[in-house]
């Protein structure tokens, strides 16, 4: 298993920030590697499901993420899964700070089965997770930026 853990701060009001991050449907705007959602879905309560297609290493799989926990504004938590890829867990916790919300991620990625061979994804697969989770948060950044469009 490999965990990363990510932060950042936005001049946002944390409410608004957890209501956009938390519909799936905003997820093509901001998550890197995310293709479109090909079944669009709420998440409201642990079991909700939302399927993706998903960039990865030069391969688009068809994936699902399935909500396991809501604290509304507070605290979000899905797990991911595709065929072929280690199975993902986000955890999203949101909280207010001075300049206006504090996210730390938690990203939990599986044990690799073979994709390309095990030493590529042992060592590749997670390091390209991350990076997509990295490139998520600047994009939410550009988008708070942005005045936070919700078009």
């Amino acid at each position: 298993m490999s965990t990363a853990t990510m932060a950042h701060v936005y001049p946002i009001d944390r409410e608004e920030l957890f209501a956009f991050l938390a519909d799936p449907a905003n997820l093509p705007r901001y998550y890197n590697g995310i293709v479109d959602l090909t079944v669009p879905a709420r998440f409201t309560e642990p079991g909700d499901e939302v399927t993706f297609r998903y960039r990865v290493l030069g391969r688009t799989v068809d994936a699902r993420a399935r909500l396991l926990d809501r604290d509304p504004g507070v605290r979000l938590r899905t797990r991911s899964e595709a065929d072929g890829i280690p199975s993902v867990e986000h955890d999203w916790h949101h909280e207010d700070v001075d300049e206006g919300t504090r996210v730390t991620v938690t990203m939990a990625t599986d044990g690799v089965d073979s994709w390309f061979g095990r030493a590529i994804d042992r060592l590749v697969l997670p390091r390209h997770l991350e990076k997509d989770l990295a490139r998520s948060l600047e994009n939410i950044e550009e988008l708070v930026a942005l005045g936070f469009d919700r078009s």
